[in-house]
Formats: C-alpha cells, structure tokens, sequence
C-alpha cells in the first residue's frame, strides 16, 4: 500500500470517528435538556402495589443474533401473550428499565404472558430494520411460545412500531394497545421537544420540509382501512413529547372505517403519565387497558 492510500485510510477513519464524537455530544446535549422526561421515563413505576415477582418464571432468548426478549409467565397457565416494545424514541431505551418491569409486572399480574424485546436504535440504523426486528420477535414468540392470542403493545416509538407493524403487515393478533404515540409523523414537528424532533430526523434520516413522503409512509394512519384490528390508543392531553392530537387522529380515521378502537385521554397527562400520576383518572387507564387486551370495552 503506497503512503498516499494510507493517509487517505487514516482521514476516513478519523471522519468516522469525529462524527460518532459529534453525534453523541449533540444528543448528551438533547438529553441533558430533556432530563425530567428521561428521569420519570427510566425511574417511574404504575401506580399500583404489585408483588415484586409475580411471574412463576422468566426465560430469555436470543431471538435473533445479538437482539434478546424476556418472556415472563403468570403463575396461572395463559394462552394470550402481550409482545411489549419499550419507547424511547427510536434511539434509546431498554427493555429492563424499571418502568417497563413495572408494566410486566402489572400485566402478568392479571394473567397475561409478556415477552419483552430490545430491538435496534434508529441511529445507527433504517427505520426499516427496527421494524424487521419487532417482525422477527413476533415470528420467534409465535413459533415458540404455546398461546392462542398475541397482542401488540408499545409505548410511545415502541407504540408507534407496534401500529404500524400490526396494520401494514396485516399479522394475526388479538388487539393493539398504543400509549402517547405518534400515529402521524408529522405531527412531531408540531411538538415543543427537541428530543422528539431530534429522534425522528434521526431515524427517518431526513427532515420533512422534503420528504413528507417517507414521513407519511411510516406513519401507522396511512395504513388504516376497513377490517383491522381493535386497536386502544391512550395518551395525556399535556403530552410535550407526542402531541396528543395525533391519537385523536388516528382514532377518529380508525372509526370511520367502522373499526373496533377505543380512545382514552388523560386530562392532565404528560409523555409517560401513568408513571407519575397516582390519581384515579390514571388508574382507570391501565384497569381499562387490561379490560380491552382481554376482549372487552371495545367501542
């Protein structure tokens, strides 16, 4: 290798490496401002006293290389399994956050199965690949765990994985559950986070001032029609993040089309509501979200 080609190697590599450097000083940056919103996302619990383990046992599985699931089954033989993708806008997040084992622990606490996923972070991939990642989950879990019924839920990039998976693959499930999700893309732009902003950009790989296109493609409302599933949306109306108009949306696209959904607000919600808020209106939310995962409440 003459000296020229090398030098050439040696630029690239340190290109590399200063754009990884910029990347994470830009979203350090975005996440120092967003601190109250990643500290009540990552620490908050529902509010509920549940029993720290009230699975009968936890197994976990490499679903596919390197990206791993935790199934947890009730003490109560179940045949209806909750596949859960965590939020975090599409860039961060994981499925053992406290948060999330509170949601297990509450589901699985009222009979359900609930595999939890990782799946890849926008940044480094296509939105594409996250999706393929929570199809594989779902395939791995449908051909491995003996249930009957599969439900998707997710909370806020995860909801948004979960809807649009579920209605533009058309894959057999019992229901959808979305939490404060953005059901149109574009209605991030509408929202005072720069987190949100910064996340979405990031994972589409494109600002939508020119390519509303892929914006609208990857927004699960485009692909609402006739014969869906049922499908819960819920979402705080102080919502910071997602603009709770996007379920609003979504829901009211939902019920022209005759569809089984069902909309619940919480007046004074904000992104992650349910685990901050200790009141009775929140409370109410989760009971109604187990009513519907089970078959009932739907409109």
């Amino acid at each position: 290798m003459n000296l020229k080609i090398f030098f050439k190697y040696i630029v690239y590599i340190f290109l590399i490496i200063l754009s990884f450097i910029n990347f994470g000083l830009t979203l350090l940056i975005i996440f120092i401002l967003q601190i109250p919103v990643i500290r009540k996302s990552i620490l908050g619990r529902l509010p509920f006293k549940l029993e720290k383990e009230p699975w009968s046992k936890k197994e976990t599985f490499e679903y596919k290389k390197n990206l791993w699931l935790d199934v947890y089954f009730p003490k109560e033989k179940s045949e209806h399994l909750i596949l859960f993708a965590h939020g975090g806008g599409w860039i961060s997040g994981y499925r053992r956050q406290p948060n999330n084992v509170s949601w297990y622990r509450f589901l699985v606490s009222k009979g359900f199965i609930v595999a939890t996923i990782d799946y890849r972070y926008g940044f480094l991939n296509e939105i594409e690949q996250l999706v393929e990642d929570l199809s594989d989950a779902y395939n791995f879990v449908k051909n491995n765990i003996n249930v009957k019924k599969i439900s998707l839920m997710g909370l806020s990039a995860g909801g948004h994985l979960a809807l649009y998976f579920g209605l533009k693959h058309k894959v057999k499930l019992e229901n959808i559950v979305s939490y404060y999700s953005p059901c149109d893309l574009l209605d991030i732009w509408k929202s005072e986070s720069l987190f949100a902003r910064f996340a979405v950009s990031t994972t589409l790989k494109r600002l939508p001032s020119k390519s509303k296109d892929v914006y609208k493609y990857y927004s699960p409302i485009s692909y609402v029609e006739k014969g869906v599933v049922p499908i819960l949306l819920v979402h705080g109306m102080k919502d910071k993040v997602v603009p709770y108009i996007s379920s609003v949306k979504m829901y009211k696209k939902l019920r022209s089309f005759s569809n089984k959904a069902k909309l619940l607000l919480h007046p004074f919600g904000d992104h992650g509501f349910e685990f901050i808020l200790k009141d009775e209106k929140t409370k109410s939310i989760l009971l109604k979200t187990v009513d519907f995962l089970k078959g009932d409440g739907y409109d």
